[in-house]
């Protein structure tokens, strides 16, 4: 009997040592609310879905709610997370919410709306701590606790993925789900794809793979990855690295996933000295820039990127030579900036992983000035504060102009200038060097280029001329006149306005013409309107060489028609007008039918109307297509159509070039 009790108090030493063992108390130090605090507590466990989530600094426990480093959270669940030391801010994006924590503050704010916090974010150690259940519960984890081993139990929703599809009007792969999920993402390179795992999900769909072929996607793969955790896993082989998107539909309960950047953010930033716009974006993005005149502006696309939960807007300014920022979904897969000036800036971008910063208070170095004048041509300016001779040599494997100043006294600083655009990447100037005798300013190009040095060969301002436009087209200019416009909206039906068509259309327009070389003038910019004989008398002073009116046609009584048709003065018919308005006409339209494969409404002659009447070039109205007309309509407002349209007019406009103006010169 005796030894029958000491077993049974043996096993209950045992069995209570082995629970004290695993609660022993850690003590640590930590520096938080500006002081060393000395903590002693058992050492706190996290699992995420049966998994031990490992972090240089512990979680902890403070007035009874537990803590833990907000990146071991986000990094596990794939939201990203932004700090503002100036501000002591932190913000989590997770695709759909938006959320940001103060330091210390008991409230956090989650897409504008605040919530209240059981205790305050704090900054411990250098790391920022956040309350586990508070922020566990945005990213949409499930939230426990096991007493007896102090481990935080954060699951992830458990899903089935039903179905994979891809839908090429969202340019978006598809998974039909029975809830929201969590996931992780990784990049892999060599070849590059996009590796997303979906936590507590079991992957029943027949479809597990989809050649895509479309886009920056060329396909997609999708399995059960593993059970006992179930990880359904997926992953997008891609053309190149690229940001991503993945949103849930909850009334569709359907997973969208984007390749493309995601623009999350686009704001103005007056800090004295400093101006900038800065544009917060999932990844690092690819982008150009150009300035152009009259208004005078600066336009910053950027490619593969799409705005995320934000619309198109703008954010006027009206200070420092500065209007207004626009910003819109330019392209199907491009994002547009445009900064609005009263007057000529100089402007610099800095590129970072999570976006741009487009600085409109000047260059870093004063020096050095330039200024666009076409998407494929600008001007280099360098004060060298005195006069002094100089050579330039132009390497064209290495595609840099090269500006050498063998005075040692010569004002030259020291530094780099992004420009990005059509024709120039970056100019970086290099102060005197004894042992080369010279110092240096390094134009780097985009392409091949031509440059002509505009200044003496002793001079106080080095003036060169760079252009990387193809010289057949280099001299011609293309008038591009959107219909409508202002108080005008033209055609407008079933809800679709025509004047949103013709401006879209317009710009779409003028990116081929000028990545071609021709320049190009904007008859309207914006919806603003332009009286007709203002229209043709700016095309007139510009001496342009070729004027395309773009519009869209309606039929007020018989819905049923559709086509495309083009509209001209007919010259032939008058001794005063030598213009070939009719064989213009003719190549538009042919084009015009080749690329949009709709029906012949043929070529109209309209002796009346003021634009081609009234200007001095050969000049045609494009009527691109019936508003009228449901299944035109229906075209018309997708950006795909509007893109050939678009081709359809810039390859009209080449061959009356090649055919007719250069034969004839």
């Amino acid at each position: 009997m005796k030894k029958a009790a000491a077993l049974v108090l043996i096993v209950v030493i045992l069995m209570s040592g082995t629970s004290v063992y695993a609660l022993k108390e850690q003590q640590l130090i930590l520096h938080m609310d500006g002081k060393q605090v000395t903590y002693k507590a058992p050492p706190v466990t996290i699992k995420l879905d049966g998994k031990v989530l490992n972090s240089d600094v512990p979680a902890v426990i403070i007035n009874d709610r537990t803590l833990v480093p907000i990146r071991i959270i986000t990094e596990s669940t794939g939201a990203s997370v932004d700090w503002d030391g100036q501000n002591y801010e932190v913000t989590i994006n997770t695709g759909d919410k938006k959320v940001k924590l103060k330091i210390d503050s008991s409230e956090m704010d989650i897409n504008g709306n605040k919530a209240a916090l059981e205790v305050p974010a704090k900054l411990i150690n250098d790391r920022t701590m956040v309350p586990v259940r508070a922020v566990t519960e945005v990213v949409g984890l499930d939230v426990g606790w096991d007493n007896s081993t102090y481990t935080v139990l954060l699951t992830s929703p458990k899903a089935d993925i039903l179905d994979m599809r891809y839908d090429s009007r969202e340019d978006a792969i598809i998974l039909n789900t029975t809830g929201d999920v969590a996931y992780r993402t990784m990049f892999l390179q060599e070849p590059d794809r996009l590796v997303i795992d979906f936590q507590n999900t079991v992957f029943r769909s027949d479809t597990s793979r989809i050649d895509v072929d479309r886009g920056n996607m060329i396909r997609v793969r999708a399995s059960q990855f593993e059970v006992n955790p179930n990880i359904s896993r997926v992953v997008i082989d891609l053309i190149s690295p690229s940001g991503y998107s993945i949103d849930y539909d909850e009334d569709a309960k359907q997973i969208k996933i984007r390749t493309v950047n995601t623009v999350n953010d686009i704001h103005y930033v007056d800090e004295g000295d400093r101006k900038l716009l800065v544009v917060g974006a999932t990844s690092r993005l690819d982008f150009e820039t150009m300035t152009l005149q009259q208004p005078d502006r600066i336009v910053v696309d950027m490619f593969n990127t799409r705005l995320g939960g934000m619309k198109d807007g703008s954010i006027p300014i009206a200070r420092d030579g500065i209007r207004s920022v626009r910003f819109s979904q330019f392209e199907e897969n491009t994002v547009r900036t445009v900064i609005d000036l009263d007057h000529a800036l100089q402007y610099n971008v800095e590129s970072s992983e999570k976006g741009l910063r487009v600085f409109v208070d000047g260059f870093p170095l004063q020096s050095i000035e330039y200024v666009g004048t076409g998407w494929k041509t600008g001007i280099l300016s360098i004060d060298m504060k005195e006069k002094v001779e100089y050579s330039v040599e132009y390497d064209k494997n290495e595609r840099t102009v090269t500006v050498e100043i063998p005075d040692k006294d010569a004002f030259i600083e020291e530094g780099e200038v992004l420009i990005n655009n059509g024709v120039v990447d970056r100019i970086v100037s290099i102060p005197y060097d004894s042992s080369e005798k010279a110092g240096y300013i390094v134009v780097y190009l985009k392409e091949e280029a031509r440059y002509k040095v505009a200044s003496p060969n002793k001079a106080r301002e080095i003036v060169l001329e760079l252009s990387a436009v193809p010289s057949l087209y280099q001299d011609t200019l293309i008038v591009i006149d959107p219909g409508h416009g202002g108080g005008d909206p033209g055609a407008n039906h079933g809800g679709v306005k025509e004047k949103d068509i013709n401006i879209d259309v317009s710009h779409r327009l003028r990116a081929l013409l000028e990545d071609l070389g021709f320049r190009t003038l904007m008859i309207r910019e914006d919806d603003s309107f332009v009286d007709l004989y203002e229209r043709a008398g700016i095309a007139n002073a510009a001496n342009a060489d070729l004027y395309i009116s773009v519009h869209a046609n309606a039929h007020e009584t018989n819905s049923s028609i559709y086509g495309v048709e083009t509209l001209y003065y007919p010259s032939e018919k008058s001794e005063l007008d030598n213009r070939d308005n009719y064989t213009l006409a003719k190549i538009i339209q042919q084009e015009l039918l080749r690329e949009l494969k709709t029906a012949d409404r043929g070529l109209i002659p309209r002796p009346n109307l003021v634009v081609t009447r009234e200007t001095k070039m050969p000049a045609v109205i494009a009527e691109l297509g019936f508003l009228t007309n449901s299944n035109e309509r229906a075209l018309l407002v997708t950006e795909g159509y509007r893109q050939r349209c678009a081709q359809a007019l810039s390859n009209g406009i080449v061959r009356y070039v090649n055919e007719i103006l250069l034969t004839n010169e």
